[in-house]
């Protein structure tokens, strides 16, 4: 009999928690979510919005502040200004070449002014250097040059032709030394060559070429009359 009572309520208890458990669970799963709709994080903003540098006007009589100042001096820069305005005034160019009578190697520079008598004629003075293994020579051009007709301003290369005068100094000098044995000096005296020599000679350059709208330009001067001498030049015009 206790068996039995015991056993009946142990049933009994079972049968009220099931439903219960059950019921709980079911309310669980229907209403309440897996997870808070909470962030995780607040929303404020990772900086602040406030500007980096303060657009505050400045007070009167306040300069701004120069993000960098040139170290240049007013002088400096004066002198410049003029060399490049002279430099494009005066169309200075420079070029440098060989000469094939005698062998030389030749630099010089000149200037151009014009136009004269129309568009297509400019007088263009220079000078030049050459040096050679025996010769030195210093040479003053007094050019002008004609621009053949038929170019504009998209021709790549525009030919031209030219004359003018040549003055020249010329220095050549060539000394063997004399020999160490003082037997053989006597024989070699009379077929030593020992001279100095330096002339001022003047003659007629003509001249050929073609230059570029972009200043390179390429010439062959052959000089006669006085100064014979052939150069095959090449420069840029500024």
């Amino acid at each position: 009999m206790t068996t039995f009572s015991f056993t009946a309520l142990a049933l009994g208890a079972i049968t009220l928690i099931v439903p219960g458990a059950a019921s709980a669970q079911q309310r669980v799963s229907s209403n309440a979510p897996l997870f808070s709709s909470a962030p995780l994080f607040r929303s404020a903003p990772l900086f602040g919005s406030a500007p980096l540098f303060s657009s505050a006007p400045l007070s009167a009589g306040e300069a701004p502040a120069s993000p960098q100042q040139s170290n240049v001096p007013d002088q400096a820069k004066q002198a410049e200004s003029a060399v490049t305005d002279a430099v494009k005034k005066f169309r200075i160019g420079v070029f440098g070449g060989i000469g094939l009578d005698p062998e030389l190697i030749e630099f010089g520079a000149h200037a151009a002014f014009g136009p004269f008598f129309g568009d297509n004629v400019v007088f263009r003075p220079g000078f030049d250097i050459g040096v050679g293994e025996i010769t030195t020579q210093l040479g003053l051009n007094l050019d002008a040059l004609y621009i053949l007709p038929g170019s504009t301003t998209s021709t790549r290369w525009v030919p031209y032709v030219g004359a003018g005068v040549n003055f020249a100094l010329s220095h050549e000098g060539f000394e063997e030394p004399a020999p160490e044995d003082a037997e053989d000096a006597e024989q070699d005296d009379e077929d030593r060559f020992d001279f100095s020599d330096t002339d001022f000679e003047s003659g007629l350059n003509f001249i050929v070429g073609m230059r570029s709208q972009r200043g390179m330009f390429f010439e062959m001067r052959a000089t006669a009359y006085g100064v014979s001498a052939i150069r095959l030049l090449a420069g840029f015009n500024f």
